[in-house]
């Protein structure tokens, strides 16, 4: 595929006037780019050269919208410039990535015209990233707002309500933990964790009083 063929293809799934600089990266990086069905476990990955093969794999999930998509895929790459610095001896999102994450993100905070909401984001997420970019609830519910579904958040569903997530499968939300929510599936109850900031839809809104 020529460099024209894969700008065109790309530029289907990120922000308008980006699709260079995901190109350059791809190329740069010898990186094999798949788009995936719809996770609900992750927004995409990254996967170092195995034996044999010198391409770094990422994946990233087709559904997701522009910004989202973006993010997740310089997510990913610096997985991948922290793996060719420090190769297994770092944590996933420890200091080494997030300097990696704040160095890919730059170009494209000060030199493509995104909403500026996004830019926002992404400036305070540079200038703090206490998380995981996938897993910082300011960064993500600001991308959220161009998802075409528009889905609530859990963590705005009243306590005791019945949520259904993608896959179908059916929670009733529990107390807080931390970032996650106590949810017990349905029929069965039971106990599993969900992020606050998962994106899901109502089936009943049934309050639960807790005892005092």
């Amino acid at each position: 595929m020529t460099k024209a063929e894969l700008v065109l293809k790309i530029k289907k799934f990120v922000p308008e006037g980006t699709e260079i600089y995901v190109v350059d990266l791809l190329a740069k990086y010898k990186i094999q780019l798949k788009l995936n069905k719809p996770r609900t476990s992750k927004f995409g990955d990254y996967r170092s050269p195995v034996r044999h093969d010198n391409y770094h794999r990422i994946t990233v999930n087709k559904d997701l919208n522009p910004y989202s998509f973006l993010t997740t895929f310089l997510h990913e790459v610096a997985h991948l410039t922290a793996y060719e610095r420090y190769r297994h001896t770092i944590d996933p999102h420890g200091k080494e990535w997030k300097e990696e994450f704040k160095q890919l993100l730059k170009p494209i905070v000060l030199h493509h015209q995104l909403p500026d909401d996004i830019i926002a984001a992404l400036k305070q997420y540079m200038h703090d990233p206490s998380a995981s970019s996938c897993s910082d609830a300011g960064l993500m519910k600001v991308l959220s707002r161009y998802d075409r579904d528009q889905k609530q958040f859990l963590e705005q569903l009243p306590l005791g309500s019945l949520f259904r997530l993608d896959t179908g499968r059916v929670f009733r939300k529990g107390k807080k933990l931390r970032s996650w929510y106590q949810c017990f599936e349905q029929p069965g109850n039971k106990e599993y964790r969900v992020s606050g900031i998962s994106k899901v839809e109502l089936v009943v809104k049934e309050v639960i009083i807790p005892e005092i």
